[in-house]
Formats: structure tokens, sequence, C-alpha cells
């Protein structure tokens, strides 16, 4: 149970400061609100979904406050994207990377800030899984810029940006809590997507370098990021690597990575390493169509409020080793209380990510008419998953922090009480509560699922249709991508997001 508030002092004095103090911290609780970052863009994802970039962008404008600044370049960035305004999408993403940088290199000097108030009171710092994707749609707008060696540079910088910002992170988690943020440093799709753009302009050993990184990584990782290892990678690997003469090393990958060089064909007929060959080889005066498809959200954050014990024999003069403490005994709080008396419980926010269900499209099948029959897609990225480890890993932390927060704004308030009497610490009591809110920022307009697509067609001008498959395989609804043009021994990107 809660401790109960103390008696009201007699003395008139006393109670006209109190009357006072009760209206100023009326006014703190009014001003300061219970939305959390999550509650404050309800809008924006029905805006981003039904395509109203204009309101979705005033949003963003409306709503990022000046610790948000690089999800407001964040969420710019992917709704100008989506608009097809690519130079100024670009502009918005440059400046969310400065942003980060700087977020990432700067003392912790708010640190000290959000003890007393919550972590709403710091910048946020962006996850890794969220700074790899800008390269990604920077390098797809370079690309529709016409702007090949700048989308060269984005693919290059896609998985050193992963890994940089994973180093960051892990600096501020347990040893023991690191494991699964680790094994998504290496991102199978970001290679993957390398690959094909050094492919496409003809920088073949990079090619091979990225095509090979994705295998290992897809043959290490598809299970834990649920995902799907796209067929047409082992025949990349094949085809480029039989170009450079790499044969022996193709050997080693097709027995370090069976998942990805499949010993049957689309039809199950067992395929040999020289019918995989034949396979691989690049249809000559025919184009590459590279469709990636990206579905619904990636999960957001919601608040949850939970108590915890403080104990009248215990002094707490090492908050740190209390609060890991507390955290540790919350898995049988009625363990952790047996036989102490309990001063005070302690009630804190904390975020929660919220999984949910998945969007309704799982896959796709697409057909650009009577030229190339149809092909359905794979899911080759997996960002929700991505954002649950990456969320598990910092739990303990984020958990230990919100206790610490707690703990502090209590002994905080203990101390008040012998100062300055029953209404100093009702006081400090108050401001707690008025300040307690869980840290629910993220990137909201992040897809959940990119899935890919491959068509080799002639030369022409296609307008592609994309059935999209529910969990069921029945069709939900069919789109069109209009005049997707295809040039003889080139390639074609297309990205289109849909719900």
């Amino acid at each position: 149970m809660m401790r109960p508030f103390p008696r009201i002092p007699h003395d008139a004095c006393r109670g006209r400061r109190a009357a006072a103090l009760a209206a100023v911290l009326l006014v703190v609780l009014v001003q300061s609100g219970c939305a959390t970052y999550t509650t404050k863009f309800k809008d924006l994802r029905p805006q981003f979904a039904g395509g109203q970039y204009d309101a979705a962008l005033a949003t963003v404008e409306k709503e990022a406050g000046s610790k948000d600044r690089v999800l407001y370049y964040l969420e710019r960035g992917l709704i100008l994207h989506y608009a097809g305004r690519f130079a100024e999408s670009n502009e918005a993403f440059a400046a969310a990377e400065r942003t980060a940088d700087d977020l990432y290199t700067r003392s912790i000097s708010e640190g000290a800030l959000s003890l007393i108030s919550n972590d709403n009171a710091i910048s946020y710092r962006p996850r890794p899984f969220e700074m790899a994707m800008v390269p990604y749609y920077k390098g797809l707008n370079y690309t529709y810029l016409g702007q090949r060696e700048e989308a060269q540079v984005e693919a290059r910088r896609a998985s050193l940006q992963l890994s940089k910002y994973v180093d960051a992170t892990l600096d501020g988690l347990r040893a023991e809590d690191r494991d699964a943020l680790e094994r998504i440093r290496n991102n199978a799709f970001l290679h993957y997507y390398s690959g094909m753009v050094y492919d496409w302009d003809g920088e073949l050993n990079d090619a091979f370098v990225a095509y090979r990184n994705a295998a290992v990584a897809y043959q290490q990782s598809h299970g834990l990021l649920q995902t799907e290892v796209p067929p047409q990678l082992g025949r990349d690997l094949t085809r480029v690597g039989a170009r450079l003469g790499f044969r022996a090393e193709l050997d080693q990958l097709r027995a370090s990575c069976p998942d990805v060089f499949r010993d049957v064909d689309d039809d199950g007929h067992p395929v040999t390493r020289e019918d995989y060959e034949k396979l691989a080889a690049w249809r000559g005066g025919e184009g590459e169509v590279v469709l990636m498809l990206e579905t619904g959200f990636v999960p957001e954050k919601t608040q949850v409020r939970f108590d915890f014990p403080v104990f009248e024999s215990e002094a707490y003069d090492d908050p740190n080793y209390w609060s890991w403490q507390i955290w540790a005994g919350m898995g049988n709080t009625q363990a952790f209380v047996k036989g102490r008396k309990v001063e005070y419980w302690v009630s804190v926010a904390a975020p929660e990510l919220q999984d949910g269900r998945p969007g309704p499209v799982a896959a796709a099948r697409v057909s650009a008419g009577t030229a190339a029959g149809h092909a359905v897609s794979h899911r080759v990225e997996n960002l929700s998953r991505q954002a649950r480890l990456t969320f598990d890993a910092e739990k303990p932390t984020i958990f230990f922090k919100t206790i610490l927060r707690g703990l502090t704004k209590y002994l905080a308030s203990r101390g008040a009480e012998k100062a300055g009497g029953d209404w100093a610490k009702l006081a400090a009591n108050i401001f707690g509560a008025v300040t307690e809110s869980a840290d629910t920022r993220s990137w909201l307009t992040l897809p959940e699922h990119l899935h890919l697509v491959r068509l080799s067609l002639p030369p022409g001008t296609y307008d592609l249709q994309v059935e999209l498959l529910g969990y069921d395989g029945r069709p939900l609804h069919t789109e069109t991508i209009a005049g997707v043009a295809v040039d003889a021994g080139d390639w074609t990107f297309v990205s289109r997001r849909v719900f």
C-alpha cells in the first residue's frame, strides 16, 4: 500500500503557504500533462498511411520538441521521400545524421536532469537500426535523382553506420545484455542492397564482397531476425564470382552458407554447381528490376507503471547498488519484501515495446504483364524484430535508470521532510509524481518489414501489377506501379510503401 499523505498542520500561516504551494503544483501538473510522445503523435501514422504528406509534415512540425530534433529530421526525411521530394528528403536525413553524431559524441551532461525529471528531459539518441536506414533511404533518393555515384557512397556507408551506432549503444549496456545487439551489427539486407548498387555501377569486386557478407549474415541470423534469404543472392554471388574467377571461394561459400545456395531450383529439381552457374548467368539484352516493398510500421512504445518498495531499515547510501537490487527483486516481489518493513511504495513509469499484430501484408506477387510471368516477394529485412532485440537488450538498463530516478526523487523527499517538515516532503512527492513520464520516443514512420522482388525484363516501360497477399496466402488488393523503365544490361530500383 502507498503511504498516506501527512495530516495538514493547523498553523494558519503554514496553511496559506500550503494553499499557495498547492496552486503552483496544480499549474505545473496541468501544464506538464500526461501525454507521452506516442500519444502526441497519434495522428502521424494515419496521415502517412493515407498519403496525406503535407498533414504529416505539419504534425511533425507542431509536436516535435527541442529534445526530439533528430526524430524531427528522421520523420521529415521519410515523409519527404515518399512525397517524391527527394533532394529535400536528403537534406533532412543529412541534418539527422549531424544531430545524431553530436548527441553520441557530446558529454552526457543531461543525465543528471533526467534523475530529477524523466528521460524526456534529455535529447533522444536514435537506435542503431534506425540510423542504419538513413543511408538506405538517401541512396534511393540519389538513385531517383539520377546521381549514381552518390547512391554508391550511401550504399557503402549503410553497414558502417550500423556498426558505429551499435558500438555507441553497447557502451551504455551491461556486458550480459550485449549479445543480441552484437548479432544485429552484421545486417544482411544492407550488405545485399550495397552489393546490388555496386553491381549496377559495374564495381564487381565490391559487389562480390558485399554479396559474400550478405550471404554470411543471412546464414548466421535469418532465424534470429525472422527473415527470408532472397533466392537471387546465391545466383548473384555465383554470377559475379564466376566472372571474377573466384570459383574456389564460391565452393567455400556453398559449403558454409547452404541456406543461400539452395540445391534445388524454383520447381524443386536438384541443381548442380554447373547448373547453378547457368541459372545465374546474366540474360543478355534484358534489364533487372529491383522492387523493394515496405510494409506496415515498426512497433511503437507505450508507457507502463510499476511500484517498488523502499524499506525502513535501509539508508540507501548507494542508490546505484540498490537500483540494481530492486530490478533483480522485481522478478519475485513477495520474496524480495519478505521479512522487511516497507516504508513507501514508489510509483514510476517506464517504456514498453508494443509488438501488437503485424500488418496485414505478408508477401506480394508481382507481374509485368506477359513479359516475364510473375515473381513472389521475400521478406529480406525485419525492422520490428530488430526493434524488439534492441529494446530487450536495453530494457535492464532502462528499468535500472527508472528505478534510480524514482529512488532519487523519494530520497530527496525524505531529505525535504527532515529539513522542512511534512509539507516540504509533500511538495517533493507531488513534484516527483508530476514529472514522472516514460520515454516512448522512436522513429514512428519506419516500416516493419522490407520485401524484395527481382524481375529480369526486356527493354521497355512497364506497369508492374503488385498483388498484396495476406498471411493466409489470399489476395488483399492489387496496386499498380506505372512507368517502370527498363534498359538492356541495366538495373532499375523501385520502392513502394504498402499497407
